[in-house]
C-alpha cells in the first residue's frame, strides 16, 4: 500500500516541519506584545502565562477584556508550539433559547456567538493560516464545540480549552468538563453571573465555590467587578454603571 501524502492542512499542524512554519510565520509578522490595560488584565495575562495554574476562573461584567486576552495568549501559544490545540466551547444556550433546532453545521451555528474569541485568534495568526487550522471546526487546531457534545470528553493534548458564557452551564456539565482535563491542558473558565438565563444554579457559580471552599492548587481566580475594569468604550462604562445604580448589576460571588 502506498503512503498517504500528508495534506496541506497536516503539514501546517501536524509536522515538524509544519511547527517551523508556525513559529517564522510568528517571527515574520512580529506581532504586537499583548499590552494590559489595568491592575485586573495585568494580574490575568499573568495567570494566562504561568505554566503552574491549570485552571482560570475569569468573571467580570461585558468589556473587560476576558475573552481577547484568553484568545489571544492562546494564539500566541499555539504559534510558538507551546500548544497544539485551542478548543473554544459554549453552552448552546443564547438569551434564554436553545440554538439546537437551528439549520447548518456545529460551526455555523456557534460561530455568530463565538466570534469574540475567533476575531483575536484569526487576527494573531492571519487569516490563511486561521482558516487551516479551523478547517471544520471539528478536526482541525482550532475547534468550536458547544459544551453538551464534549461532556465526558478526556483533554490530552498540550491545549487551551476556552469555555465562553460558562454562567449558562450547570453544574452537572461543569463537572463533566473539568474532570477530564489532563495536565497538557489549560482551562478559562470565563462568564458573568449577571447574565445567567438558565434556572437553577449556575455551573460559573458552582466551579467557583468548589475551589474556594477546598482551596484547589492549580487554580487561578480574577474578578473583574468593577465598572472601571470596563476598557471597551465610554458608552459601555456608562450603561454599567447606570445598571448598577439601579441594582441590575451585583458582584460576581
Amino acid at each position: 500500500m502506498q503512503n498517504r501524502r500528508q495534506t496541506r492542512k497536516e503539514k501546517i499542524t501536524d509536522s515538524p516541519k509544519g511547527r517551523k512554519v508556525r513559529e517564522k510565520f510568528a517571527e515574520e509578522k512580529k506581532l504586537p506584545p499583548i499590552v494590559a490595560k489595568t491592575e485586573k488584565q495585568k494580574h490575568y495575562l499573568s495567570m494566562l502565562n504561568d505554566p503552574n495554574i491549570q485552571m482560570i476562573i475569569c468573571l467580570g461584567l461585558h468589556g473587560v477584556g476576558k475573552s481577547f486576552l484568553s484568545a489571544t495568549v492562546a494564539a500566541d501559544m499555539y504559534l510558538a508550539n507551546k500548544i497544539t490545540k485551542i478548543i473554544v466551547a459554549r453552552p448552546y444556550v443564547q438569551t434564554g433559547k436553545s440554538s439546537g433546532l437551528k439549520p447548518g453545521t456545529g460551526l455555523e451555528k456557534l460561530y455568530p456567538y463565538v466570534r469574540n474569541v475567533l476575531d483575536p485568534i484569526r487576527k494573531r495568526l492571519g487569516g490563511p493560516a486561521f482558516d487551516i487550522a479551523l478547517a471544520d471546526g471539528q478536526k482541525g487546531s482550532i475547534e468550536v464545540q458547544e459544551l453538551e457534545s464534549i461532556r465526558g470528553r478526556s483533554f490530552d493534548e498540550r491545549s487551551f480549552l476556552l469555555l465562553e458564557e460558562s454562567q449558562q452551564s450547570t453544574p452537572e456539565e461543569m463537572l463533566a468538563v473539568i474532570t477530564r482535563v489532563s495536565d497538557e491542558c489549560k482551562i478559562i473558565i470565563s462568564g458573568d453571573l449577571n447574565q445567567r438565563d438558565g434556572k437553577g444554579e449556575s455551573g460559573l457559580k458552582w466551579v467557583l465555590d468548589f475551589v474556594k471552599r477546598h482551596k484547589i492548587k492549580g487554580v487561578g481566580i480574577v474578578n473583574f467587578d468593577s465598572p472601571e475594569d470596563i476598557v471597551r468604550g465610554g458608552l459601555v462604562k456608562d450603561i454599567a454603571i447606570g445598571l448598577m445604580k439601579e441594582g441590575q448589576l451585583r458582584n460576581n460571588k
